[in-house]
């Protein structure tokens, strides 16, 4: 690589060359440059040749008046040289740059001027660059284009020599044959170089135009000026950043590719959604020809406002079917703002919401499958437990009370009845024979890990966090009622085997309730370690372990729908407790609960169960009540106590409940409570395979896609042909979370019904699995 300011360094040295048998060796190379076109260069070149500038004296610039170069140049040793000066010898002549001065200000000893006198002498003694006598002094632009020095092709209008000024330091660092290769250079190329990111800084500026225009000094600005007038076709000095945003906001041209880099990004850039707004165009200008609404944040908060309406429209027409289609059709509208710049700055929840709302009404239209326990408790550990998992989801899309209300109204009419009738057919498989699973049989080096309240959905959620290790989960039903004194001896690793007592709690063989001290000391008892959650205890891996924590069900009943913005952390920290534990040298890992819950978007329908007909208000919860011998049974589910089934324990029917305003509750019949899942992790050995696509799911035009291994590095495409990416009509899209891509199509390229293929990518961009489908999941 040959940079310009060694081929500038070179000229200089090659001047001082001379004929050794004929001639004395010159004193100096004198550099005149009347119009100071190299002033901002000298700097750079310094460090290559021992440049002396004539001036007022700055010894940091290796400058002073006539009389001071000329003792250097007499005796360097007896003045202060800054560091950066190159060292003088044969081969690096001293070189006497000119400021502002011909060569005839030198060469007229008949009057000269008091200020280059003492320089006259030597002058004649010295070599000048350019050597002919007379000729015309360099230029950067005469110098740079000639081929006795860099070659390159520059155009010779005023604007790219105005430019070629401004950019000249930043041209010194750029190689010589690459700018060559470049062809032409005219004044927007040479301005390119200097502002090697034009779009960043149009974003910034945008952003803050004032602090943009202070950081950018003397070339930059130019630079970005010329930029702004060359490719996007306005001068922001003249124009003004508000008609930049207008012209911004509607993405035509090249401001479509600004668009482009801020929607990668728009946290990056937070002020220029006020800018957009201020400039959004007043009353119907764009009409319904406009085909970037969604530029203008305030469309978004409409479209918003539109939908919130909407959702709490759906609860007053009071009819299910007709609800359920509403929440298609709004799905249909809003989906594609989920994919907007307002859903990254999380302005647009509301879309976010319904996206989730029409995939629970897909999965809510078939209700339960199955009839008996086992097919019902399969159905809702692979399908049901979705459904509840989107509604909480969806309730966790929105930050604002107004927000969440509108979409706990849409979810009342949409997933609280299904709520009913899930149970309701629950309840007539279990009335016939439920019997809740008792112990836990592990090996030693297992550990056992209790979270209280880890229903189904949320038990998928944490297998996806430890995608990176062996796990599987399993369902099982639950001990009866589903609460914690009965349901968690159940899942204990103890061969110990339990009574009734008083209430609903287990009781050892001395009848008192096992829990507290005396659930450790079973634990105990049966060699099993019990491990502080907080403090991280990990024990003696050769044994068995159990460690617990009972946050997720204490968020439930102090929050209620609020544990939707707070269970994903507690999550976090039980997949955390499980890799410290496996850290610590624990072959496996069991995760077991003691019951699910419910939680229904609107209060639990409340039923009258008389006090007289059970044991009185400490065996009374909100969905169970221990039923007093002898009297008389209501007409509501029934089920045998599971440590004593002499003991029945009577269910609120369906998702109904014995208080009013019941949110958050439990202990009841249902397989939200009922089936609860075990999971079993160990470290993973070996490789896992390649990527593969485990199941396709549509809302309207947009696509779920389930992957295994979770923790693959891939992104999702819909193609029309597998292998032609330029058939994609959706994506590339990576995952929204482990196992999980949402790719939305694009209508305009592929409608409602089109043959398509899901492709999975490597990081190497190569397709390494597909799958046909059709768009929108029509058959």
């Amino acid at each position: 690589m040959t940079a310009v300011r060694a081929v500038v360094a070179h000229a200089l040295r090659e001047a001082a060359k001379y004929n050794v048998d004929s001639s004395a060796p010159p004193v100096a190379v004198f550099w005149p440059d009347p119009d100071r076109a190299w002033e901002p260069v000298i700097g750079l070149l310094q460090e290559a040749v021992p440049i002396l500038v004539l001036g007022d004296y700055d010894s940091a610039k290796a400058q002073g008046p006539a009389i001071w170069v000329r003792a250097v140049l007499a005796v360097p040793e007896s003045v202060d040289l800054p560091a950066h000066l190159a060292e003088h010898s044969d081969k690096n002549p001293w070189v006497i740059y000119l400021p502002g001065l011909g060569r005839s200000s030198l060469s007229d000893v008949t009057s000269p001027d008091p200020a280059v006198s003492p320089l006259v002498e030597v002058a004649l003694r010295s070599s000048w660059w350019p050597s002919a006598h007379g000729q015309t002094p360099w230029t950067p632009h005469s110098f740079l284009s000639s081929k006795s020095g860099a070659g390159l092709d520059l155009a010779g209008d005023a604007k790219t020599r105005s430019a070629l000024k401004g950019v000249l330091d930043r041209l010194f660092a750029d190689d010589v044959d690459e700018l060559r290769r470049m062809g032409r250079l005219d004044a927007a190329r040479l301005h390119s170089l200097v502002m090697s990111d034009s779009v960043r800084t149009l974003l910034e500026w945008l952003d803050d135009p004032d602090g943009t225009r202070n950081a950018l000094q003397g070339a930059r600005w130019n630079a970005f000026v010329e930029a702004c007038r060359t490719t996007y076709n306005f001068d922001p000095a003249k124009d003004g950043a508000l008609t930049a945003a207008a012209r911004f906001g509607t993405r035509k041209g090249a401001w479509g590719d600004a668009w482009a880099r801020f929607a990668d990004n728009p946290r990056r850039y937070p002020n220029i959604p006020a800018a957009l707004d201020q400039a959004r165009p007043q009353g119907d200008l764009f009409g319904s020809t406009d085909p970037h609404p969604d530029s203008w944040p305030s469309w978004n908060l409409e479209q918003e406002d539109g939908l919130r309406k909407s959702f709490s429209g759906l609860v007053d027409s009071n009819d299910p079917d007709k609800a359920r289609e509403s929440v298609r059709e709004l799905a249909a509208i809003h989906l594609r703002r989920e994919e907007s710049v307002w859903d990254e700055l999380g302005q647009a929840p509301l879309a976010r919401a319904i996206g989730l709302l029409a995939e629970l009404v897909g999965l809510t239209a078939a209700g339960a499958s199955g009839t008996d326990l086992p097919s019902l408790a399969t159905w809702y550990a692979v399908d049901g437990c979705k459904v509840d998992d989107l509604a909480l989801r969806a309730i966790a899309t929105s930050p604002t009370s107004a927000d969440r209300g509108a979409v706990r109204k849409a979810l009342q009419i949409i997933y609280d009845p299904w709520l009913e009738q899930v149970a309701r057919t629950f309840q007539s498989a279990a009335t016939s024979g439920y019997k809740g699973q008792v112990g836990l049989d592990v090996q030693a080096g297992t550990c056992v890990v209790f979270v209280d309240a880890l229903r189904f959905d949320l038990a998928q959620r944490l297998a996806k966090r430890l995608a990176s290790l062996n796990t599987t989960i399993s369902p099982r039903l639950a001990a009866f009622p589903t609460v914690t004194p009965t349901g968690q001896p159940a899942v204990a690793p103890v061969i110990a085997t339990f009574g009734a007592g008083p209430a609903f709690d287990a009781a050892d063989v001395q009848g008192r309730s096992v829990k507290g001290q005396v659930f450790r000391a079973a634990l105990s008892d049966a060699g099993v370690q019990y491990l502080d959650w907080k403090s991280s205890e990990t024990g003696q891996a050769s044994g068995i372990g159990w460690t617990q924590t009972n946050t997720i069900d204490a968020l439930g009943h102090d929050h209620g729908h609020a544990l939707s913005d707070m269970v994903d952390q507690q999550l976090d920290l039980v997949a955390e407790r499980i890799l410290g534990l496996l850290a610590a040298g624990w072959r496996h890992v069991v995760v077991v609960t003691d019951h699910g819950f419910l939680l229904p978007a609107g209060p639990a329908l409340k039923v009258t169960l008389p006090l007289a007909v059970t044991e009185g208000d400490s065996a009374r919860k909100p969905r169970v009540a221990r039923l007093k011998a002898g009297s008389a049974r209501p007409d509501f589910p029934i089920i045998p106590w599971t440590w004593d089934a002499s003991v029945d324990m009577i269910s609120a029917p369906g998702a109904a409940a014995f208080e009013a305003g019941t949110y958050y509750e439990h202990g009841g019949l249902s397989p939200q409570e009922c089936v609860i899942p075990v999971i079993e992790v160990s470290a993973r050995k070996g490789a896992t395979g390649p990527a593969q696509i485990e199941g396709i799911r549509w809302t309207g035009q947009r696509c779920r896609i389930d992957f295994e291994p979770a923790e693959a590095d891939v992104m999702a495409e819909v193609r029309l042909s597998p292998g032609d990416p330029s058939s994609t009509v959706g994506g590339p899209k990576p995952p929204s979370e482990p196992g999980e891509i949402k790719v939305l199509v694009d209508e305009d390229q592929a409608a409602d019904g089109t043959a398509a293929y899901i492709v999975l990518i490597g990081p190497d961009g190569a397709v390494i699995a597909q799958r046909q489908t059709t768009v929108g999941g029509a058959e």
